[in-house]
């Protein structure tokens, strides 16, 4: 890792060193630590600074956000969604605490730039100043600016099953605070967005099973000899680390891909949560099975990562809405997998564009 990444990581960290411990029971919302990293910019790393960002990028807010991965509020939601269609829009900073969402249900939008519908499972909407709210409109894809407790605005609390809040919006007829056509291209983009957020997610969870894992084996003494000493806990953590690996990669990948704007961009969104939601059933199973009954108790801290990766591995898409897509662009691609792969087209066994 570069020294601005290690930079990044560090203050990050830093920010959030005196944030609550995460734990599976309940989720509260941490205002200091969002405070803290937003005065530091790390809430809007990627948006330029002539709409009130950091101007950075997309791989400077996976950086951050895998560094404060048991963060309680919605710093992926804020750099891997609002940032992006803010960007697309040209729509200033809100300011505050902002979430955001996407959705395919359908907001009617009046003459008058008023909004009604039901969007559900927002990420940390009871918490939040404003809500991005990313719809398909009469005139396509468009960007909502709301505050969730204006006039004609309701909030339903829910939660997801590792306690965090997924809460509905009713809409009728509110006068968002901005309103703004998006390209034509944000038609299922915000989706992808979203769904490399939650990969990176995956990807930092996982890491700290792996993290939490090797420390408890080696610490933990049976029959006179360290956990780690024994063949099998060697080859689940061997287990463990290639599964925490490929999803590193593949999340990382994808961040670079949305942040080039390369042409393969959804094809590796997809590939990277399709298998991180694959492999989340595999790294959970192990990282509860190599920590033992402990691993198992509500006062450690396993379970927060944990039950956060079943939650995630489902939103944005899951395995097989991506596993369906990827199949979508090979049929697309007339079936030419090398071709989709290579960003090359093959034309009776000539490689064309090379």
């Amino acid at each position: 890792m570069s020294d601005h990444f290690d930079a990044i990581v560090d203050s990050v960290k830093g920010a959030l060193a005196a944030s609550p411990a995460p734990t599976c029971v309940e989720i509260s919302f941490d205002p200091r630590g969002w405070s803290e990293l937003d005065q530091l910019g790390f809430t809007n790393l990627a948006l330029p600074a002539a709409l009130g960002g950091s101007d950075g990028n997309l791989k400077d807010a996976a950086i951050a956000c895998e560094a404060g991965v048991a963060a309680a509020f919605p710093l992926i939601e804020s750099n891997f969604l609002a940032v992006p269609a803010l960007t697309a829009a040209g729509v200033p900073w809100p300011g505050g605490v902002v979430t955001a969402a996407t959705t395919a249900a359908l907001i009617s939008v009046t003459p008058q730039g008023t909004l009604s519908g039901r969007v559900t499972r927002i990420p940390w909407l009871r918490n939040s100043d404003y809500v991005v709210l990313i719809f398909i409109g009469d005139k396509g894809p468009q960007l909502a600016v709301i505050d969730p407790r204006v006039g004609g605005a309701s909030i339903e609390p829910g939660t997801n099953i590792a306690g965090e809040p997924r809460d509905t919006l009713e809409l009728s007829e509110v006068r968002p605070a901005t309103l703004r056509d998006l390209p034509p291209e944000w038609d299922g983009l915000g989706m992808q967005y979203g769904a490399a957020g939650r990969a990176v997610q995956i990807a930092a969870a996982g890491a700290a099973v792996l993290e939490s894992a090797a420390r408890h084996t080696s610490e933990r003494n049976q029959f006179g000899r360290p956990l780690v000493k024994f063949q099998t806990v060697q080859h689940q953590l061997a287990q463990l680390t290639g599964d925490v690996v490929t999803i590193a990669t593949g999340s990382e990948a994808a961040v670079l891909a949305l942040c080039e704007r390369s042409p393969q961009a959804e094809l590796l969104v997809a590939s990277a949560k399709a298998e991180s939601s694959v492999l989340t059933r595999r790294i959970t199973a192990v990282g509860h099975q190599l920590h033992g009954a402990m691993g198992f108790t509500t006062e450690h801290k396993l379970g927060a990562y944990t039950t956060r990766m079943w939650s995630w591995r489902e939103e944005f898409g899951s395995e097989m809405f991506w596993q369906n897509r990827i199949a979508d662009l090979v049929a697309l691609q007339d079936d030419d997998v090398w071709g989709l792969l290579s960003d090359h087209t093959l034309a009776g066994g000539t490689e064309l564009n090379a």
